[in-house]
């Protein structure tokens, strides 16, 4: 080994053990636990709050079968701005037999419906962060797949309580005529959209349309109704948070934040 790579090698070495010891790696990611025993996450610009600052709080949703560890793929916001903090909730999520037909309809206590358990265990986080770091009263929200159902149906639950909605290749979506309707009350919430044009599965239950028609379908409805609404559609993509989905949501904070 030449020399200059001993010296990478050992400052390599040195900088993992002061890491290790001292913890800077981990300074702005905080896990949360609840008394279940599930861990949430928290990600901050800095470890603790600076005085007289107010915070925007952006609830990043996971997919099915995730957790809330990397803030449903956008943690790295809270690095990117000095007042934005990123919060991952892990949703429960009951096992499904994939050999079993999906129910006729979605159940409408699970967390890609706004469950109650799950708004409520939204409302505790949002509470307990509260009490460390100043927030602006309403939220950010942006999610992937199933966290694109939660994040859409909790705004038109609580309006009030959200500032913006990033929701991106959604399995399901409320509708004009859906068995959760769009709530027109609402309509002062600035929606983005995506889907992979490529994304032709079905998150849903039977008769469910793919996510690309669902996506379409659900944007021409939100404009019917008044809503400002931006909607993009990925060539080449499926069933993906593309850098692409997370630059939209980005971007539609960026405007939030002003």
């Amino acid at each position: 080994m030449s020399e200059p790579a001993q010296e990478r090698s050992g400052f390599g070495t040195m900088l993992w053990l002061f890491i290790s010891l001292f913890g800077f790696a981990s300074a702005g990611e905080t896990a949360l636990l609840d008394a279940s025993g599930r861990t949430h996450w928290l990600y901050t610009p800095t470890e603790k709050p600076v005085s007289g600052k107010t915070y925007w709080l952006v609830v990043g949703v996971h997919g099915a079968g995730g957790t809330g560890w990397n803030g449903g793929g956008v943690a790295s916001w809270a690095t990117d701005y000095d007042d934005v903090i990123v919060l991952g909730p892990s949703f429960e999520q009951p096992k499904r037999d994939p050999d079993v037909p999906r129910p006729a309809t979605m159940p409408r206590d699970i967390f890609q419906k706004s469950g109650p358990a799950h708004e409520a265990k939204l409302e505790e986080l949002m509470t307990r962060i509260a009490q460390t770091w100043k927030l602006h009263p309403k939220i950010f929200l942006h999610g992937f797949s199933a966290g694109a159902q939660f994040s859409h149906r909790y705004a038109f639950r609580h309006p009030e309580r959200v500032a913006a909605v990033s929701a991106h290749s959604g399995g399901s979506w409320a509708g004009l005529d859906a068995d959760d309707r769009i709530n027109p009350g609402a309509k002062h919430i600035p929606f983005t959209v995506s889907c992979g044009e490529d994304d032709r599965g079905s998150g849903g239950p039977p008769g469910t349309p793919p996510r690309i028609e669902g996506a379409r379908r659900f944007t021409a409805q939100l404009r019917s109704l008044g809503f400002t609404v931006e909607f993009k559609t990925w060539p080449g993509i499926g069933h993906q948070h593309s850098p692409e989905a997370k630059a939209l949501g980005r971007a539609l904070l960026e405007k939030v934040r002003r």
